[in-house]
C-alpha cells in the first residue's frame, strides 16, 4: 500500500471541522443530547459549512471531497456531538442510492439534504429481517405509473424527524435478494404512519417504526432499475460500517482526553491519580486501541477512495471499533469515580450511545461472518 495517510487538504479541512465543533458544538451538547430531535438551525449551519455531505460534488450543496474526508466530519464532530454525525452517515446513504437514479432526481433531492433544509432515513429493518436483510416482507406492486408500498421498516434512524427515505422493498418476493428494489419516499405521503421508540441512547436520533399501508409514489422515484436495491445496499454497507466506527472514536476519543485531564489533577494518597498504574495503564490501552482502529477505518477509506473492495476491512470496523469504544468510554468514567456516573457529565451519555453502535449495521457476529468469508472463502459460511 502506497501514499495512505493524510493530504495537507485533509489535515486543512480537518483543522476547520475541529474548530467549528469546539466553538459551535461542543458548548450546549449534553443538553442537546437530551432533545428528541436534531436541532434545525444545528443541521442548517452544519449544512453550511458543506460538512453534511462533504464529498458530495458542489453543485449538489457539497465540497466535492473524497471518503477520508467524509470521514474526518464524522469523526471530529463526534467528539463534540455524537448524534449529529448520524445525520451525515445517512445523507451519505442516501447520495449512493441517487447515483443508480437520474439527474433531476439528485438535483430534486441532495440539494435541501446537504443545506440542512431535510433530513433523510435509510428504511431496511423489519421486525422479522434486521441481518438477514434479503428475507425483506415489505412489497411494492407496480401500478401504472406508480407503486403501491405497504410492508413495516424498525429501528430507523432519524425515522420521526426524516421528511423523505430510501425504502427498500420486494418487486418480486419468489427471486430473494434479486427482487429487492430501493425507492425514493417523500414521508408525507397518505398511508404512512410513525411511532417513536423509547431508546436508552440516541434521543435526538428519534429511531422509530414506519408503517406503509399503500403508500403510492411515482414510478419515476424508483431508485435504479427493479432487482437492484439489495446489491445497493450492500454496497452502501461499505462506507456506512466504516463511517459508524470513526462517529465511535470520536466519542472515545473526547472521553479518553477528559479521562486524562482529570487524572492529572485528581489527587490520592498524596500525588496525582495518573501516577497510579491502575489508572495509567487503563489510558495506555485506550490511546493503542483508539489508534489502532483509527487507522483501520481510514485505511479502508483510503482503499474506497482508490476503488478497491473494502468489505472486510469495513466489516472489521464495525465489528473492532464500538467493542474499542464501550472499553475506552467505561474505562474512562471509571477513572473518574463517582462523578463520572453522573448525569451532569458527558461520559455516561456517550457509553449509552456507543453501545447502540455495536448493534447499528449489523451486529459484531454478522461482521465476523463477514471477515471469515472474506478471509476464507464463502464455502465456509454456516449458511
Amino acid at each position: 500500500m502506497s501514499g495512505f495517510g493524510f493530504s495537507e487538504e485533509h489535515r486543512m479541512f480537518q483543522h476547520m471541522v475541529q474548530d467549528f465543533a469546539r466553538r459551535e458544538l461542543a458548548p450546549g451538547a449534553k443538553e442537546r443530547s437530551k432533545r428528541t430531535s436534531l436541532p434545525p438551525e444545528l443541521l442548517k449551519r452544519t449544512g453550511e459549512l458543506g460538512l453534511l455531505a462533504p464529498n458530495l460534488p458542489s453543485k449538489y450543496g457539497g465540497q466535492g471531497g473524497d471518503f477520508i474526508s467524509l470521514g474526518i466530519a464524522v469523526e471530529e464532530i463526534a467528539k463534540a456531538d455524537f448524534n449529529l454525525p448520524l445525520a451525515i452517515v445517512t445523507l451519505h446513504g442516501a447520495a449512493l442510492a441517487l447515483e443508480s437514479s437520474t439527474e433531476d432526481m439528485r438535483e430534486e433531492w441532495l440539494p435541501p439534504l446537504a443545506r440542512g433544509e431535510q433530513v433523510t432515513c435509510c428504511c431496511l429493518t423489519e421486525p422479522e429481517a434486521g441481518s438477514d436483510a434479503a428475507n425483506i416482507k415489505t412489497r411494492a406492486i407496480k401500478e401504472g405509473d406508480f407503486y403501491v408500498l405497504s410492508g413495516e421498516k424498525t429501528s430507523i434512524t432519524l425515522g420521526m424527524q426524516a421528511d423523505t427515505a430510501y425504502v427498500f422493498a420486494k418487486t418480486d418476493p419468489a427471486s430473494g435478494p434479486r427482487g429487492v428494489t430501493c425507492f425514493w419516499v417523500p414521508l408525507n405521503l397518505p398511508g404512512i404512519g410513525r411511532t417513536a421508540f423509547p431508546d436508552m441512547g440516541w434521543l435526538p436520533l428519534g429511531r422509530a417504526s414506519i408503517v406503509m399501508d399503500g403508500v403510492r409514489i411515482p414510478a419515476r422515484y424508483r431508485v435504479g432499475q427493479e432487482g437492484e436495491g439489495f446489491y445497493k445496499v450492500m454496497q452502501t454497507f461499505d462506507n456506512f460500517r466504516v463511517l459508524l466506527g470513526l462517529i465511535s472514536l470520536g466519542a472515545s476519543q473526547a472521553s479518553l482526553e477528559e479521562a486524562i485531564s482529570y487524572a492529572k489533577q485528581r489527587t490520592a494518597f498524596g500525588r496525582p491519580i495518573a501516577k497510579f498504574e491502575g489508572i495509567s495503564f487503563k489510558i495506555a490501552e485506550a490511546a493503542t486501541e483508539i489508534e489502532a482502529a483509527r487507522l483501520l477505518c481510514y485505511r479502508a477509506l483510503w482503499l474506497g477512495d482508490q476503488g478497491i473492495s473494502h468489505i472486510k476491512e469495513s466489516a472489521m470496523c464495525k465489528w473492532f471499533c464500538p467493542q474499542v469504544a464501550v472499553r475506552a468510554v467505561h474505562n474512562a468514567l471509571l477513572i473518574h469515580g463517582h462523578i463520572g456516573y453522573s448525569a451532569d457529565f458527558a461520559l455516561e451519555q456517550r457509553l449509552r450511545d456507543v453501545i447502540g453502535m455495536e448493534m447499528a449495521d449489523g451486529t459484531a457476529e454478522i461482521m465476523k461472518i463477514i471477515i471469515s468469508r472474506e478471509v476464507m472463502g464463502r464455502e465456509f459460511l454456516p449458511y
